[in-house]
């Protein structure tokens, strides 16, 4: 029997590959570089909220993630205090199906 932690995970893996839906490795790139940080660095979310907020309120925090999800090819990145190694090796046991 799945949690319901794992079912609710499941059903946001199946959207969130259109999350950032427009947005091509160029254009996430042109954005890093006019807020001075890129998405795969550590502060990226953090920076892309405080400049998004006045813009996009309580959206900013999703529409940041998204952009970092896109970067990574997948949400195991999410975790507060990880490690590059652990961003690593949770991305790459658990990509975005295509």
């Amino acid at each position: 029997m799945k949690f319901f932690e794992e079912i609710m995970m499941e059903e946001y893996l199946s959207e969130a590959p259109i999350a950032a839906k427009g947005w091509t490795d160029k254009s996430v790139e042109k954005f890093g570089k006019t807020i001075g940080i890129m998405p795969d660095e550590h502060g990226f979310f953090e920076v892309c909220v405080r400049r998004m907020k006045s813009r996009m309120g309580d959206k900013s925090e999703g529409f940041c993630s998204s952009l970092k999800d896109r970067e990574y090819n997948s949400t195991y990145w999410r975790g507060k205090d990880k490690t590059k190694k652990e961003i690593k090796q949770a991305v790459k046991k658990h990509p975005y199906t295509k």
